[in-house]
């Protein structure tokens, strides 16, 4: 697990607390890219990977009305639909 230290600091102070693999890498440390996140997945199996996407799409699409509200919104266009 990372550390919040670890993703404190200046792109500049995070390029020397992480490996290089090279000038890509770097460059995207330096771009402020997420590279303890990407790690973090790599560790990750392909099934452990799914079953994350899995989860994250089934939070999505809870978070989305129902198909009758968003046909009720088309029908009112520009007025927000009301959950029934």
């Amino acid at each position: 697990m990372v550390t919040r230290e670890a993703l404190d600091g200046s792109p500049s102070e995070q390029l020397a607390r992480w490996p290089s693999y090279g000038p890509g890498w770097d460059a995207a440390i330096a771009a402020g890219i997420d590279v303890a996140l990407l790690e973090e997945n790599l560790r990750l199996t392909p099934a452990e990977r799914l079953a994350q996407l899995d989860q994250m799409t089934r939070l999505w699409e809870s978070t989305r009305p129902d198909e009758d509200a968003r046909d009720g919104a088309a029908e009112h266009a520009g007025a927000p639909a009301r959950p029934r």
